[in-house]
């Protein structure tokens, strides 16, 4: 079916419902950034595979917003014959379709895909247009959209040993949270926070390894979990937990206001709809934030050491992976994205605990190169050739650790002057940020300017954040940690995420050096321990540039990814990892 057949057939169904405007916003009922196939509504609807989106669909015009990252891919994907492309940053969609729209013209939202908080600035901003907004119980655009089959998923248990604590110590933590704050029933709907909290994992979403699950959290009596019945789980859980399959969720829900009056939620992460259930049966609700997030944010000394070990793992992978490129751009055999993409997979999946990627590869050649988030297909698949840049970001699930990794590398010998000089200021900026002291008091922002110092110099920058929360075999973007012009995020001991300043001169090349940082403590302030152990590429760098603290900071790096990694690779691979890391 055509997408014009589709944005036709939707809006037949908003006549029907007497509707002006239908928002879609790309999440699932769980409100989750990565999903699986079967709720790629927004992909299904205009074309748009990327991670994040809202659309708006009116009876004459339709218009997609998303961010930074995916304004070049967007416009690729998207026909801008029937859908307007704005950029999320620029542009608010809400403000925008306030001026779109006319007096006592109805909007149609699902309340499954937006929070309170959400509905609650929609009505402020529509206020003075005195419009109509409709909710819809369920997902309206199921209406016309034969979803696929779900996966036979599974959910498995993830052992102590892995974990850190016992899913009874966790409970035991959050309850004393709750019993503070004078909570007695508190509903989670992050499969996130559950699947931490539990020490649970599923297959269910093919990068993330969440179980899509609700959980009520009773202090005082048995805890309803919310999936589907599994004879394992009730044992591994035990007495004090009910298992229900969660298409059961209203019914459950309905028996348990019988005795009880009051629910906590958190207002930012629970779906409009289960609020409202809540209220029709008589159940008051108040919110609080989901105790879960920074707890899991803090990573326990087990869960460190199994990302370090992971990220060694890894790098030896990626390391085996870039020995390979080398080899074969010498020997001038055709190399395209898609090989590369396929060549480091098979590399990772050889290892010790490996369970898949964290995300789909970003391999990108040149031009493929300056689209941030870049998917390669069969469609777009570029060979590698001489003389031009080569960016892939990649990483991997592994069950004590998850990794995030780009380089950027020189395919050839001869990167323009451009290419250095712009290279080396987004390296400045990488090393810049990693040896930063700071105190409890920073924020996010204020280390992003650090990132992004040396590329304003000359009036250039990036268009997304500078790093992001990772979580321990759970998703490779964790909440609430983030480094960005926005970021208000407060750094504690124990924090990972990651450090990935970057450039992209559309249609040529993109260059981005991203390595994951563990918060650790120097003596009164914070700084970062790098954990990535994978050579930079040494080609492309001015060294007329870099200050002699910046030579001793690589040189001292490539030290480290030298002794920690060439341990696991056979002698040609040690003598090109050796050439690799010489000092500059």
């Amino acid at each position: 079916m055509s997408h014009n057949k589709k944005i036709t057939l939707l809006r037949n169904l908003l006549k029907k419902e007497d509707c002006n405007y239908y928002l879609l916003p790309r999440t699932d009922k769980f409100l989750n950034e990565f999903i699986s196939e079967e709720d790629e509504r927004v992909k299904w609807l205009t074309g748009f595979s990327g991670s994040f989106a809202f659309v708006i669909i009116s009876l004459k015009y339709n218009a997609v917003f998303t961010d930074g990252r995916y304004i070049s891919q967007i416009k690729e994907e998207v026909d801008q014959k029937n859908f307007k492309i704005f950029n999320i940053n620029d542009k608010d969609p809400i403000l925008w379709l306030k001026k779109k729209i006319k007096a006592k013209e109805k909007i149609l939202i699902d309340s499954w895909l937006f929070t309170s908080n959400n509905l609650n600035y929609i009505k402020r901003v529509m206020q003075k247009k005195k419009c109509k907004i409709l909710l819809s119980k369920e997902i309206f655009i199921d209406k016309i959209w034969k979803r696929k089959n779900k996966i036979n998923n599974k959910i498995f248990i993830r052992e102590e040993k892995y974990s850190g604590v016992s899913f009874k110590n966790k409970i035991k933590d959050v309850k004393k949270i709750l019993k503070k704050k004078k909570i007695n029933n508190f509903f989670f709907t992050s499969p996130e926070s559950i699947s931490w909290l539990l020490n649970i994992r599923s297959n269910r979403i093919k990068y993330t390894p969440v179980a899509l699950s609700f959980l009520l959290l009773n202090l005082n009596d048995k805890s309803y979990f919310f999936e589907k019945k599994d004879v394992n789980l009730e044992k591994y859980l035990g007495s004090d937990f009910c298992i229900f399959d969660i298409n059961d969720l209203k019914e459950v829900l309905i028996n348990f206001s019988i005795t009880n009056k009051e629910i906590y939620l958190d207002p930012k992460k629970t779906a409009y709809f289960i609020e409202d259930f809540f209220k029709t049966i008589g159940v008051n609700v108040k919110y609080s934030r989901d105790p879960c997030i920074n707890l899991k944010a803090i990573k326990n000394p087990i869960e460190i050491k199994g990302s370090k070990n992971s990220h060694i793992r890894d790098g030896v992978s990626v390391c085996k992976f870039l020995f390979w490129l080398d080899e074969e751009i010498k020997k001038n055999k055709k190399v395209t994205e898609l090989t590369t993409s396929k060549k480091l997979f098979d590399y990772r999946k050889k290892n010790k605990l490996f369970r898949g990627l964290s995300f789909q590869t970003i391999s990108g050649f040149g031009p493929n190169g300056s689209i941030v988030h870049y998917r390669v297909s069969k469609k777009t698949n570029k060979t590698l050739k001489k003389n031009n840049l080569y960016l892939f970001d990649s990483g991997a699930q592994y069950l004590d650790g998850t990794t995030d990794i780009t380089r950027t590398i020189s395919i050839g010998d001869n990167p323009t002057n451009e290419q250095k000089d712009i290279f080396t200021r987004v390296l400045k900026g990488n090393i810049g940020l990693n040896n930063y002291n700071f105190s409890e008091r920073t924020t996010g922002k204020v280390l992003d300017k650090i990132a992004r110092k040396y590329l304003q110099k000359k009036k250039y920058d990036y268009p997304h954040g500078t790093g992001h929360g990772i979580g321990n075999y759970l998703s490779v973007h964790e909440d609430p940690i983030s480094i960005s012009k926005k970021s208000k995020t407060k750094f504690k001991k124990g924090m990972i995420l990651t450090n990935e300043p970057g450039f992209y001169k559309i249609n040529e090349y993109g260059i981005r050096i991203e390595n994951v940082l563990l918060v650790i403590k120097q003596n009164k302030f914070l700084g970062f321990e790098v954990l990535t152990f994978v050579p930079i590429d040494t080609k492309l760098i001015d060294g007329k540039l870099l200050n002699i603290q910046e030579k001793i900071w690589i040189n001292t790096y490539h030290t480290k990814v030298f002794d920690k990694i060439n341990k696991f690779l056979n002698k040609k691979e040690v003598k090109w990892l050796k050439e690799k890391t010489l000092p500059i």
